[in-house]
């Protein structure tokens, strides 16, 4: 049965709408961050650079930073400014990885956490500049490489998003949603259920629920998108999410646009929050992130650009943002970033020096 005439132009009235909005939304011009920014404390002159998408952890008396790289190069720190290569996750590139993805070339966006008597590493790899990607597991006992119950033990796929249709390779997800199967982070609610939260511009940033024991997504779990971006703007990227609970909100930091285009490098972090894990998420303007919102984090530092591909760590109640950056009179050369995050007394984050 056709669809009556009313029934038709309510839907294409609903759909101009949105269309409306979103170009709305991407044609304000939004202020700069104009303030003074609390100060990078990571020794640029450490072995750390270059590094992309560093992930922070403490173990014992050491700090470690995990980083994108050919096969899951880390470093270690026994103060957040001094820092040494320690060593890599893997001594070649995982059987299953290869099977999957035949060209893979990288242990990409690395994610630390420790959960249930274990250090988790979630890492992926894709394909350049399509979704055709993957996400693994691999699990130990310590991070100390001296210490003799260190090994890393490889769990295999976790997440894949393959192309939905053959000769588009930007179009992808699985039998029941579109996703890449890129940059997940690990979180644990509050009433700690596991979940993870990944993806980038093509079908947003997606959050889905883990089984806790397998810390594989549970059969028919639902992919529920957090965030997405215009895809008609200039630069359309979203990425890099990750998430932290504070105060009754779930915070959610993803970065924006592309991170790697030298001069015409936008990179920023960006950050909204929500009252429950699924959200809906909102910005500091009340703008849902779903819409292409988020508030700006950071743009830049002084001589560094590409700000972004975050990570949030906390101790003795001092949170810290930590992001790669990028130096243009070094030929991009990038750069690990450790920051103090400040919160405003409305519960937003700020890393301005004073909030």
């Amino acid at each position: 049965m056709r669809p009556s005439n009313g029934i038709t132009s309510f839907f294409i009235s609903k759909a101009l709408l949105l269309i409306a909005l979103m170009l709305l939304l991407t044609s304000c011009a939004e202020p700069p961050l104009n303030c003074a920014l609390n100060p990078n404390i990571a020794d640029p002159n450490s072995q750390t650079s270059p590094i992309h998408d560093p992930s922070l952890i403490r173990a014992g008396e050491h700090y470690y930073v995990y980083s994108s790289s050919a096969l899951g190069t880390f470093y270690r720190s026994g103060d957040l400014q001094h820092w040494q290569n320690a060593g890599q996750v893997f001594n070649a590139l995982p059987k299953w990885l290869l099977q999957q993805l035949p060209d893979a070339d990288h242990i990409g966006a690395p994610d630390l956490a420790f959960y249930n008597g274990r250090y988790l590493y979630f890492y992926q790899s894709h394909i350049s500049n399509t979704c055709n990607a993957a996400t693994g597991l691999a699990t130990n006992t310590t991070l100390n490489p001296n210490d003799p119950d260190y090994a890393w033990i490889d769990h295999g796929l976790i997440l894949r998003s393959t192309p939905h249709y053959d000769g588009i390779d930007i179009y992808c997800g699985n039998q029941d949603a579109t996703y890449n199967a890129i940059d997940a982070h690990f979180f644990v609610d509050q009433e700690q259920i596991p979940w993870l939260v990944f993806g980038s511009t093509i079908g947003g940033i997606k959050l889905i629920e883990l089984d806790p024991e397998t810390l594989q997504p549970r059969p028919n779990a639902e992919f529920i998108t957090l965030a997405q971006r215009w895809l008609l703007q200039d630069d359309p990227i979203i990425e890099a999410p990750h998430l932290v609970y504070r105060n009754g909100y779930y915070y959610l930091f993803v970065s924006f646009n592309h991170c790697c285009l030298d001069a015409d490098t936008q990179y920023q972090v960006r950050v909204g929050r929500a009252r429950q894990i699924q959200g809906p998420y909102y910005d500091a303007d009340h703008w849902p992130m779903f819409l292409g919102g988020g508030t700006l984090l950071i743009a830049q530092d002084g001589d560094y650009m590409a700000t972004g591909h975050s990570d949030l760590f906390s101790e003795s109640g001092q949170d810290w943002l930590v992001h790669h950056a990028k130096r243009p009179d070094q030929a991009y050369r990038a750069y690990l970033h450790i920051r103090k995050l400040n919160w405003s007394d409305g519960d937003w984050p700020s890393l301005c020096t004073t909030p």
